[in-house]
C-alpha cells in the first residue's frame, strides 16, 4: 500500500471532485426531464384489476386506491381533492387510468362520472390528455356497456378541448405453463 502524499491526495480529490460534478450535472438533467415531464395518475377502485400497461410512457406516476369500506362517492371526493397536488411543479397530468371494479350501481356510476369529469377538467388546461376507463378482460357485459357509455359521453363532451376518453380491457392471460401461478416454497431449519 502506498503512503498518502500531498500530490496523490490532490489527485484523489480532483478525481472525486470530477465525479461529483458529473453526478450533479446528471441529476440536474434528470430533474429537468422530470419537471418537464408528463404525469400518469392511476386510480384503482377496490377489487379492480391493475392496468398492466400503465407502467410505461410517463415520467411521473401516482397511484390512489380505494380504501376498504370507503364509498365510491367518498373515494371520488378524495381523488378529486388530490388532483391539483399529485405532481410536482412542471409535471403535467396527461393520463388518468381509472381501474374499475364490477360495481355498476347508481353510486358507482355517479362517482366514476364525477371523477372522470374532474380529471379531464384538470387536463384541459394543457389542451391534451387521455382518460382510460379500465376493467378486467373477463368483466361482465353490463360493466363493459356502462363504461363504454360513460367513455362515449365524456369523449363527446371533452374532445373539443383536445382530450380523449376510452375503455381499455386487460388482456386475457393464456393457459399453459406460462400462466401457472407463482409458488414460493421456504425451508425452515
Amino acid at each position: 500500500m502506498r503512503a498518502a502524499t500531498s500530490e496523490n491526495a490532490a489527485e484523489i480529490f480532483a478525481g472525486f471532485e470530477g465525479r461529483l460534478m458529473e453526478r450533479c450535472r446528471y441529476e440536474e438533467v434528470v430533474m429537468r426531464k422530470v419537471s418537464n415531464g408528463t404525469g400518469l395518475l392511476i386510480v384503482v377502485e377496490l377489487g379492480a384489476d391493475w392496468p398492466g400497461w400503465a407502467l410505461t410512457g410517463s415520467s411521473a406516476r401516482r397511484v390512489l386506491t380505494q380504501a376498504e369500506g370507503e364509498t365510491p362517492a367518498t373515494f371520488a371526493d378524495r381523488v378529486a381533492s388530490s388532483l391539483g397536488g399529485s405532481f410536482g411543479k412542471g409535471v403535467k397530468l396527461m393520463t388518468v387510468a381509472l381501474a374499475c371494479n364490477e360495481r355498476i350501481d347508481e353510486s358507482a356510476d355517479a362517482a366514476r362520472r364525477k371523477l372522470a369529469g374532474l380529471a379531464l377538467g384538470a387536463m384541459a388546461k394543457h389542451r391534451a390528455g387521455k382518460l382510460y376507463l379500465t376493467a378486467a378482460p373477463h368483466s361482465s357485459g353490463r360493466l363493459r356497456h356502462s363504461l363504454s357509455s360513460l367513455a362515449q359521453g365524456l369523449h363527446q363532451e371533452w374532445s373539443t378541448a383536445g382530450l380523449q376518453a376510452s375503455v381499455e380491457l386487460g388482456e386475457e392471460r393464456g393457459s399453459g405453463p406460462t400462466a401457472a401461478p407463482f409458488t414460493f416454497t421456504a425451508r425452515v431449519a
